[in-house]
């Protein structure tokens, strides 16, 4: 192997890594962003969790937090821990 020959593996080599620790810090940095959006949408859901729960507390109809809301009458049972079948006349 000429001298020539290794430097250029070398240079391959650092190459590849320089690469692959792109690759790891773009993927790193994705799975953060993830995260974040995830953990955003959770808090969004338990605020509006609580929000439905105080409603009802309140007396307030199904069908008006809903529309209050703008979510369906099922994703207001669901956040509030009802089943359907029990509230399909409301």
């Amino acid at each position: 192997m000429s001298i020539f020959e290794y430097d250029k593996e070398e240079e391959e080599r650092k190459l590849r890594k320089a690469e692959f620790e792109a690759g790891e810090q773009s993927g790193i940095q994705k799975g953060i962003q993830k995260g974040i959006q995830e953990g955003i949408q959770e808090g969004k859901e338990l605020k509006t969790k609580e929000i439905v729960n105080s409603l009802l507390q309140d007396g307030m109809g199904i069908e008006k937090i809903a529309e209050l809301l703008k979510i369906s009458r099922e994703h207001v049972l669901e956040l509030a821990g009802m089943k359907m079948s029990k509230y399909d006349g409301l």
